[in-house]
Order: structure tokens, then sequence, then C-alpha cells
């Protein structure tokens, strides 16, 4: 857990960077040297979006190549929506940023788009003790007295497959849907069988696909929820964290955006780090995105 002098947000950024100068600073720093090859020394240039080297002129534009070279955003702006995007482990509306920053929704929405898609998982396969399950989202509904109309309100869910590394990551991924075989391809994508102990629920969709990991499971048909360390109470959190976060952030997410949104939730749940370092882990992969 952050400490209390580790907290960093809109008043802490806007003293550190009061000016899109000062924000352009450290977007240079994070690319380019100081000394030029020449031996001379890169400074900025007052009223323009370029560093010139004291020596040989020679000049760069560091925002070539990154988000915020076509826009139209001051550079400021973008980092305060970086650092309450950072802050906001619940999710941040395009609304709410709206009224923060003073932009229309449009702007803001592409803002959080543009931010959500530079945090697409990747990195390393999971392994140790993970814990794995299923979730499902939206399509709300009646399923009938005795489950007749089951099948149709399940058909407008979303599925979800997600698993935890204890004491590590972990990985989510929308699904079409939670036969064996997706669970299957999920497992050979995002988790190493070597030294893995694979825990789960009583679920016969692994029996076949999960053969080759070391598969603990607790049966909840019974109502086996833990046996000894034995449980996928981690997982089961982040579902329950997400139907929270939806329900009181964004109201509703369709299907088409929502493996962006839970980039987003995985991405905050893999960097439990001080405010500041949190926000400036964003600000490099938006930086290098």
């Amino acid at each position: 857990m952050a400490k209390k002098q580790d907290k960093y947000g809109s008043p802490q950024l806007k003293a550190q960077f009061p000016t899109d100068a000062a924000c352009l600073e450290i977007i240079f720093d994070s690319m380019h040297e100081r000394i030029c090859g020449c031996g001379g020394t890169y400074s900025q240039l007052k009223r323009r979006l370029k560093f010139q080297c004291s020596n040989c002129r020679f000049q760069i534009a560091p925002l070539v190549g990154t988000i915020f070279q076509k826009s139209h955003i001051p550079i400021k702006l973008w980092f305060q929506a970086l650092v309450m995007f950072s802050n906001a482990k619940s999710g941040l509306s395009a609304k709410y940023l709206e009224r923060e920053i003073n932009v229309n929704y449009k702007t803001a929405w592409r803002m959080l788009t543009i931010i959500r898609k530079a945090l697409a998982q990747g990195g390393r396969k999971l392994k140790g003790d993970v814990e794995m399950d299923e979730g499902y989202f939206g399509g709300k509904g009646y399923g009938g007295k005795n489950n007749e109309l089951l099948g149709v309100v399940m058909s407008k869910k979303a599925s979800v497959v997600a698993a935890i590394e204890r004491g590590g990551a972990m990985k989510a991924e929308v699904t079409l849907n939670v036969t064996a075989q997706t669970i299957g391809g999920f497992l050979n994508k995002n988790i190493e069988p070597n030294g893995t102990r694979l825990l789960t629920d009583q679920s016969n969709r692994y029996e076949r696909v999960a053969k080759h990991y070391n598969r603990q499971t607790v049966d909840h048909g019974r109502k086996e929820y833990v046996r000894g360390d034995v449980h996928v109470n981690n997982v089961e959190s982040f579902w329950a964290h997400i139907k929270r976060s939806i329900k009181g952030t964004h109201k509703a997410i369709s299907k088409k955006y929502l493996q962006s949104y839970l980039d987003g939730f995985v991405w905050h749940r893999n960097n439990r780090y001080s405010d500041k370092a949190r926000f400036e882990a964003l600000l490099g992969i938006l930086i290098h995105a």
C-alpha cells in the first residue's frame, strides 16, 4: 500500500508540470539524450515544440511518433488525464474527465480510448500458483420461472476468462464462449505448464485441455470455496471489482469495448505501485505507444 507521502494526484501534477513546456521536457528526456553527438547540449526552443543543439543547431521534435503528435489537446491536459486514469482503480468515465479538464465529451472519450488501447495485454506467461476462472458481464434479463429463458439471457452476456498469478501479474480476455476449446486456447497462450499449479473450480471444461497442468480444484457445487490454500478467491474478487466499477462508474459497457476496459482494469491490478510510480509507468507506455 502506498504511504501517505506517496500521494500523487492533480495538485501535485500541476505543481510539477504547470505548462506544456514542462511536460515536453520529460517527454524529451524519456526518448533522447541531452548531449548531441557533436558535443552540444539540447534545449527547448521558446514557443515551439522542438529542442535544438547549442552547437550544430540540429533540431528534434520529441512529439513525433507519439500519441501527442497530431493531438490538438494541450499536453498538460493529456498529463492530467493520465494521472486521473492512473489513480482511478474503479475506472474513469468520459463524462467525469470532460468535466474535470474542460473538454467536450467526444474529446474525453477519444482520450480514454487511446489510453486503454495502449494498455493491451501482453508479456510473459503466468506461472507458479495460478488461479483461473470464467465470468459473465452485461445482458440483464429474466431467465424464466424454470430457467427456460436462461439461454437467451446468457447469449446477451459477454464471457471473460481470467487468471491471476499469486503474488504476481494477471491476464483477462473477452471470449466468444467458455467451451473447453476456448479454455484450452487461453491456457496455452497465457499460462506456463511447467512448474505451475493451476487452481480452478471443478468445471469439466478443464479436464481434457489442462492435462499438462498440475490442476487442483474446489467444488463450488458442493459449497466448497476453500480447501487449504486451494481457491479462486482472487479471481472472484476481481470479478466483483469489475462489476462494482461498471455499475458505479461506467453504468454499462458494450461487448464491443469490453476488452479495452478490461485491459485498463488488469493494468491497474498489475501496477499497484505508489501513485507517482503508477503515473510514471503509464506516461512511459503512452510516450512509446
